[in-house]
């Protein structure tokens, strides 16, 4: 009997020294055992939530995932946490909304970001219910290969002191050139985006059933007290011009679902903040957009944060 406990015993410490690498390095913070996380994956945003929930939220994709929240503290003067998280289709984001409203904890704002792109009846991706089974199972998030293989990546930048990297260009003649030579008008990860996008919005059509779902959350948050912001980010002149436009996305959405949405907010009594059609305060969309939807971080995010926080107050 001794023996089998010592050869167990001896199996046990390299599970015990994966353990304390795994949770030292993991960068979701999913233990808690950090001050924060360096990650904005869905899984990190959501356990930054069940551990301290915010009064003030924000939920959306990419576009609000990497917002300054020291900068926005400073503009609207209250602690804000950011729930987005990068490639969130609108039910992705509408789920977590409701997540957030059955979880015990009532926040007093949110901020929620929608677009034309997750408007759009093909983007239309689920992962919630696998994100709460990870949430939920400690054992499902350690033996999780993409985890463990961040906590890798993690340990390795951090011994070789790589610095975090930002959605941001200084950009140079080599940027402006197609691969034929040819002289671009816009930096080529500007330039080349809406080829990007179009395959999800060539036959573009209205998530009718998220646009609901949207209501039925604006709804709750009347019942609830909770002010409920709706915004649509900033998006460069030529996703306007070679998808938008190219593809009948523009007409749908001022015919129809502006108009739907100016409604709705009349009648669930939320603020609309439309930055995508009815412009912003981004004009030179070279220096300041990244790439056609991501405003660059250092150059054109911190413009709009302020705007959009101080529109906010008004």
């Amino acid at each position: 009997m001794k023996s089998i406990c010592k050869k167990l015993a001896l199996l046990a410490i390299p599970v015990a020294v994966w353990f304390v690498f795994f949770a030292a390095f993991e960068p979701n913070n999913y233990f808690g055992l950090k001050a924060s996380a360096s990650s904005s994956q869905p899984v990190a945003r959501v356990r930054a939530y069940q551990q301290h929930p915010g009064q003030n939220l924000i939920l959306g994709d990419s576009r609000l995932a990497h917002l300054d929240l020291a900068l926005v503290q400073e503009v609207s003067g209250q602690e804000w946490q950011n729930l987005a998280f990068g490639g969130a289709s609108l039910k992705e984001t509408l789920d977590l909304a409701d997540y957030v409203l059955q979880s015990g904890s009532t926040p007093a704002q949110m901020l929620l970001e929608v677009s034309f792109y997750t408007l759009n009846e093909s983007y239309n991706t689920d992962r919630f219910a696998t994100l709460e089974t990870t949430l939920n199972n400690p054992l499902a998030y350690c033996f999780n290969l993409e985890y463990n293989v961040n906590a890798l990546t993690v340990a390795l930048d951090t011994l070789r002191g790589t610095p975090d990297t930002i959605e941001s260009g200084d950009w140079v003649a080599a940027d402006y050139q197609a691969d034929d030579g040819t002289i671009l008008p816009l930096h080529r990860k500007l330039y080349d985006y809406p080829a990007t996008i179009t395959p999800k919005c060539r036959a573009w059509a209205l998530n009718e059933t998220q646009l609901e779902h949207l209501y039925r959350v604006a709804d709750a948050c009347r019942e609830r007290g909770i002010a409920l912001t709706v915004v649509l980010p900033p998006m460069a002149q030529n996703v306007r011009t070679e998808v938008c436009d190219e593809f009948g996305i523009t007409q749908a959405m001022q015919d129809t679902v502006l108009p739907a949405l100016h409604a709705a907010a009349d009648t669930y009594g939320f603020t609309l903040l439309d930055y995508e059609w009815q412009g912003s305060c981004i004009t030179n969309d070279d220096t300041q957009f990244f790439d056609g939807f991501h405003l660059d971080e250092r150059y054109g995010l911190p413009d709009w944060t302020r705007q959009l926080f101080e529109d906010m107050q008004k």
